[in-house]
């Protein structure tokens, strides 16, 4: 005989047979024990590590134009290599008429082009500094090392080794490690059921039954699955390789041909991380999509935080009982 009160069987209707967990997962996951316990590890953990998962985020785009930004600030050729070039003493006594307040440690000419900027080394006061110089015209031509590029490589630190130089990169392998079990709790969170998952995966204002906060961290996290993952994996590499050097080694049947199973999609996946390929828009949009990590936690803590309150507020508005006092 069928038991109405049996907690695995769903819909209204209690002479339905019951469901089994996998008929329940598809149509309706959310009363599954094994969820509420995996949405437990994966609010706590994502809680616990929520300043380092914005830190490494941000702090991801910040350095997406590295490269090129050197490019901006740093001139590789002079403006104009017209006439003839100083060199030699020549180079060195115009060097000296510019500079004349420093002490001169090098001056190195452009060893591959003669349009390259001529590289000088100074001191003054016991700090040293670095300017290219312009061996056509004989004027000063910058910093070699500028104030917006030292910017950039402290927060590349920052990204790489959270300021703490190994230590901090064993830190950044362990995160890695953790980010990954809240992607793929994420992932196993994200399904709705069969008639629902299409409405997660989109962003809808209007919706009245989910909060804005709640289908951005849910449609954030299906779109960004992947680079999440890519993200994450990366990341305990970089701290890690010893252990996918020796899978890679491990899979190796001939050590002769130079490239290993794995090796090219591992070097893809650098790429992917650091979005090393195509041009200007390709690594804006890597700026946009690097701040996703940092979106999912803040949606993720806002959804979490007006749960506990509604709860509190349920909690305070709830009737008190109290004991009623016998008469004689």
């Amino acid at each position: 005989m069928l038991d109405p009160s049996d907690p695995n069987r769903d819909g209204p209707n209690p002479t339905l047979p019951r469901r089994s967990v996998w008929q329940r997962w598809v149509h309706r996951p959310q009363g599954l024990g094994f969820r509420k316990a995996l949405l437990q590890v994966h609010l706590w953990l994502a809680i616990t590590i929520g300043a380092y998962i914005v830190v490494v985020s941000v702090s991801g785009s910040a350095v997406v134009f590295r490269r090129e930004l050197g490019m901006w600030l740093v001139p590789r050729t002079v403006p104009e290599a017209v006439g003839i070039p100083l060199a030699g003493d020549g180079l060195r006594e115009a060097v000296e008429r510019v500079y004349s307040d420093y002490e001169i440690l090098a001056v190195v000419e452009p060893q591959r082009r003669p349009d390259e900027p001529v590289y000088v080394r100074l001191s003054r006061d016991g700090a040293e500094s670095s300017r290219q110089f312009d061996q056509f015209t004989g004027v000063d031509m910058g910093d070699t090392y500028p104030l917006p590029m030292q910017i950039m490589e402290w927060f590349v630190d920052l990204h790489d080794n959270l300021l703490a130089g190994q230590t901090g990169r064993t830190i950044n392998g362990i995160g890695g490690l953790f980010v990954l079990v809240i992607v793929f709790s994420g992932a196993v969170l994200w399904w709705p059921g069969r008639s629902h998952w299409r409405q997660s995966m989109i962003v809808r204002p209007s919706r009245k039954d989910r909060p804005l906060t709640w289908q951005l961290h849910s449609a954030l996290g299906f779109w960004a699955f992947a680079m999440l993952l890519v993200w994450a994996l990366t990341a305990v590499y970089f701290a890690f390789p010893e252990p996918f050097e020796w899978l890679m080694d491990s899979l190796d049947t001939d050590s002769s041909d130079f490239e290993r199973p794995g090796e090219q999609a591992l070097l893809l996946l650098i790429d992917l991380h650091f979005g090393r390929f195509g041009g200007l828009g390709v690594r804006t949009f890597w700026v946009l999509i690097g701040l996703i990590p940092a979106a999912m936690f803040i949606t993720g803590f806002i959804v979490w935080r007006r749960r506990v309150n509604r709860r509190g507020r349920a909690g305070e508005s709830a009737p008190q009982v109290t004991g009623r006092p016998r008469g004689n």
